[in-house]
């Protein structure tokens, strides 16, 4: 596997193959797969963790797992750690992506639905599209891509307004929910943008390892051993989230930094809130209300629009032959 600079370099050289175009288009929809189903159900996952465990506590001890299994099998496979100049996009993009975005997120899902965090975190999809206009890799966004941006802000709209905005829906710990997707897009485009010669799989390895770290102390720091629990419903969550969120989870978001543009990975962020949306009902019972479901289908519109899918691809083939 080749470094993330390496690929950059190799995109970048006259006549050389772009790898948006060379990479293999299965692994880029199984890796769509995993981040648009895992991230979506973790939302309800993780306010199970919450409400059951000390959060802080918890969010560290899943990452750390997820990070030393990442670890090991970077090791066996002999790959390239980060070294001298790396940390400091390892640790960039840990501080951001796993503290800040995550460490908000667990604090704030003790408060709020996970389905209502879901839709707010939906707003990622703007900033990332955004950030990815500039720096070195940068992405020009077309204007499909914007107004398909707009459809799906539409449908977030209209399934935030289905909640409405009364005492009870938190809109301090909400704010707190709006912050962490803003940290997590600042943290794609320094994954992004990093300058590091290492291995993806080692690199995303040490940035869990990293964030997870700083979380668990400071969970110890605010008295979480204290408060900790063996509760069967908090150690599955964490058992899931180590394994399919945060492993499966970040290296298939690792892979798609590499190979796929900031508008269409962004895309994740529009279809998480549908699963969570179902997700949250399913398993706490949180309300589905009409409104979602039509907020829902504007969002997956735009969705369509950003990655510039085909509805009925065979239907468009079929027709000019018909013609002919």
């Amino acid at each position: 596997m080749n470094s993330p600079s390496a690929q950059v370099a190799a995109a970048a050289s006259p006549g050389a193959r772009s790898p948006l175009v060379t990479h293999s288009r299965a692994k880029v929809q199984l890796a769509f797969g995993v981040i648009y189903v895992v991230w979506g159900v973790t939302y309800a996952v993780n306010r199970i963790m919450a409400l059951e465990l000390p959060p802080l506590l918890a969010a560290g001890a899943r990452f750390l797992i997820a990070g030393t299994l990442l670890a090991a099998l970077a090791y066996l496979r002999g790959l390239r750690m980060p070294r001298g100049r790396d940390w400091r996009f390892v640790v960039a993009s840990a501080v951001l992506g796993i503290v800040c975005s995550n460490g908000l997120s667990v604090l704030a899902l003790r408060h709020v639905a996970s389905n209502q965090a879901a839709l707010i975190s939906a707003g990622s999809a703007f900033w990332i599209a955004w950030f990815g206009m500039y720096g070195r890799r940068a992405t020009a966004v077309t204007a499909r891509t914007w107004a398909g941006l707009a459809v799906g802000f539409l449908g977030v709209a209209v399934l935030v307004c289905a909640r409405g905005f009364g005492p009870h829906a938190q809109i301090g710990w909400q704010l707190l929910v709006l912050v962490a997707s803003l940290s997590w897009a600042l943290a794609t485009m320094v994954i992004r943008e990093a300058h590091s010669d290492c291995d993806p799989l080692a690199f995303t390895a040490c940035y869990l390892l990293v964030g997870g770290t700083v979380l668990a102390l400071g969970g110890l720091a605010l008295g979480d051993a204290a408060l900790w629990t063996w509760s069967p419903k908090g150690l599955a969550a964490i058992v899931f989230l180590a394994i399919f969120s945060s492993t499966f989870g970040f290296v298939a978001y690792t892979y798609l930094l590499l190979h796929e543009t900031p508008s269409r990975i962004g895309t994740y962020a529009y279809v998480n809130p549908i699963i969570a949306v179902f997700t949250g009902w399913l398993l706490l019972h949180e309300h589905l209300e009409p409104l979602q479901l039509l907020g829902s289908v504007i969002v997956f519109l735009g969705v369509v629009m950003v990655r510039n899918l085909s509805l009925w691809p065979r239907l468009r083939r079929v027709l000019p032959a018909a013609q002919d």
